[in-house]
């Protein structure tokens, strides 16, 4: 079972530095570490945009990679079946070595949903490289640990392997990108826009594992900022319209007397037992069940109005545009 660490991972001018010279040069090795820590996979397009490159650069740059057995090009499922879209997969475990994460998921193969979803994550974090990224869990893990936020609220997933008392906890399994800086913390969220329902992660369960961890970082005065990364701009305005009605000040929460928790106890007990004389101090069972009724309704109503993060933005990555790139 993985267990947090708060060991300290290297920064990214030091991995940039350990791929440098090893016959890439200061772009190129800039650029590998981008993409080897937040998606494994990227296109030609990216690359060259990010960079102010003409076609022919990319071309090079895909080539010399894959010519040194580190990376392989796929073409992407696309509407243009006379042009399709390349995206290159970077495996190279010399790579991933030299920058601190051998075992890192992105070397591993992924189906066309976990690709589009890396390729979107590493079209935000190239549009917004002055955050603070967290690429790797144990960074994530050290950061909210360094503000005080207990494990037991952070998003994991347990899996079980051959042997039932063997399992691997994963934090933040979905590896999509995460930024902070101590005073505000930034959730990204890739929207793939797959129209098979079974396939996409839709923005309202990922939300739902994240919400315990918001919650703390409010109540310690961190801010929450959340951005939805989509494909179009309708499936942005989408994610938009759900967002604000989770931004806003976090409700007050409802505090219950003494007197209310020792109501719903003996309400409880009486359903449990069946023994109704201990309602009687409370006008009898009919005023005692109206009353916990009543509680339970304020504490419901209490809940409908929380407010889960601070800001939110969108970002339509267009050249991850479904007329490009197909589900």
């Amino acid at each position: 079972m993985t267990t947090p660490t708060a060991s300290a991972p290297p920064s990214l001018a030091a991995r940039i530095a350990s791929l440098q010279g090893r016959e890439w040069t200061k772009r190129e090795a800039e650029w590998l570490a981008l993409v080897c820590l937040h998606s494994g996979v990227f296109t030609r397009s990216q690359y060259q945009a990010c960079y102010g490159l003409h076609h022919p650069a990319g071309v090079r740059f895909v080539r010399a990679l894959m010519d040194a057995n580190l990376a392989r090009e796929t073409p992407f499922p696309d509407r243009r079946g006379y042009r399709p879209t390349g995206v290159c997969h970077v495996h190279g475990r010399s790579l991933y070595r030299a920058l601190g994460i051998e075992h890192s998921r992105h070397r591993k193969r992924a189906t066309p949903e976990i690709t589009m979803r890396r390729l979107l994550s590493l079209d935000y974090v190239l549009e917004h490289q002055d955050l603070g990224w967290l690429p790797t869990e144990p960074e994530k893990l050290a950061y909210f640990q360094g503000l005080g936020i207990p494990v037991a609220v952070l998003p994991r997933r347990v899996y079980h392997g051959p042997c039932p008392a063997r399992t691997t906890r994963r934090y933040f399994a979905l590896k999509l990108p995460l930024a902070g800086s101590g005073t505000d913390t930034t959730f990204v969220f890739a929207d793939t826009g797959s129209r098979n329902p079974g396939q996409r992660t839709r923005i309202l369960p990922w939300a739902a594992t994240h919400v315990a961890l918001w919650d703390a970082l409010r109540e310690h005065g961190h801010a929450v900022h959340v951005a939805a990364v989509t494909r179009t701009g309708a499936d942005a305005a989408a994610n938009a319209e759900i967002l604000e009605s989770w931004r806003g000040e976090p409700a007050p929460a409802v505090a219950l007397t003494a007197a209310d928790e020792q109501l719903l106890d003996a309400v409880e007990l009486a359903k449990a037992t069946g023994d109704l004389a201990p309602l009687a101090q409370y006008g009898g069972a009919v005023q005692a069940a109206n009353a916990a009724l009543a509680l339970h309704e304020r504490l419901r109503a209490a809940r409908a109005r929380r407010k889960y993060i601070d800001a939110y933005s969108t970002h339509v990555a267009e050249r991850l545009a479904p007329d490009l790139l197909s589900l």
